[in-house]
């Protein structure tokens, strides 16, 4: 059986920066691929790069505007069974105009979000403090400019762990314990390499074979696990320090419970 835990902050979780870092590297360790972004372009600029990203970014929110228009079409035909937060939200069935509406104003928003990020972006190519060896580490992780749902131009990683990289991804800042109350850079899966003025990721996703086990927003503070029963009782003696971990499940077990 799979368990999806929602570790965000507005869960009130009683997990700590240290727990959840634990939680990533133990992701890390048992997954077989990974994806993270940088803030920045690691490469010196060309104009293909924004071209590219652009088009990238209209054909994804064209392709939204289809399924919606699709959406109202089948509804208008008696052909769509809606979701049950869905019927939530309207707090009920919706009439076929309700409906229409809604998802009129989806595509409204759509358009906009293209409309408004086409015309204002942010270009920020840096890679001055990273050394030659970082930057080929970097490229060996299949990085490809982006704006992703952003506003800003950065890189995108979709890469295969090895053991070569999984030992690089252990041995970063993911092993050390944040500094102080607030320390961003060690939590939420952010990721650096040598100092954080170097070379940073963020929004860390990790799957195992299809099954994606570790799902973070770095920004919002969001972090989703789903493991499985199995995964849950190796966890135990991943790094040692059965007790720590044990502790660790426990506060797990009451989030799965609804005890926090």
């Amino acid at each position: 059986m799979v368990h999806e835990l929602h570790l965000d902050q507005s869960y009130n979780t009683h997990l700590t920066p240290k727990d959840r870092n634990t939680l990533i590297r133990y992701c890390i360790s048992i997954g077989t691929r990974a994806k993270c972004s940088t803030r920045n372009v690691l490469r010196p600029f060309k104009q293909k790069y924004l071209t590219t990203a652009i088009r990238e970014m209209k054909s994804s929110h064209l392709e939204q505007i289809a399924k919606f228009k699709e959406q109202i079409n089948l509804y208008q035909n008696d052909e769509l069974k809606l979701s049950d937060w869905l019927i939530d939200f309207f707090e009920g069935t919706p009439s076929k105009e309700d409906f229409k509406k809604y998802m009129r104003a989806l595509i409204k928003q759509e358009r906009d979000v293209f409309n408004t990020i086409s015309k204002s972006y942010v270009i920020n190519v840096d890679f001055s403090h990273i050394s030659k060896e970082l930057l080929e580490f970097h490229n060996t992780l299949n990085p490809r400019i982006t704006f992703g749902y952003s506003s800003i131009l950065h890189e995108e990683c979709d890469f295969e762990l090895s053991n070569e990289i999984k030992h690089a991804f252990l041995n970063s800042s993911l092993k050390e314990l944040p500094t102080w109350e607030q320390d961003w850079t060690h939590d939420w899966g952010y990721v650096f390499f040598d100092s954080i003025i170097n070379l940073l990721y963020e929004d860390l996703i990790v799957f195992c074979g299809e099954r994606c086990i570790l799902d973070t927003i770095s920004h919002e503070q969001c972090m989703t696990i789903n493991l499985t029963d199995e995964e849950f009782e190796n966890f135990i003696n991943f790094e040692g320090n059965k007790k720590e971990k044990s502790e660790i499940l426990e506060k797990l077990k009451s989030i799965s419970n609804g005890e926090n």
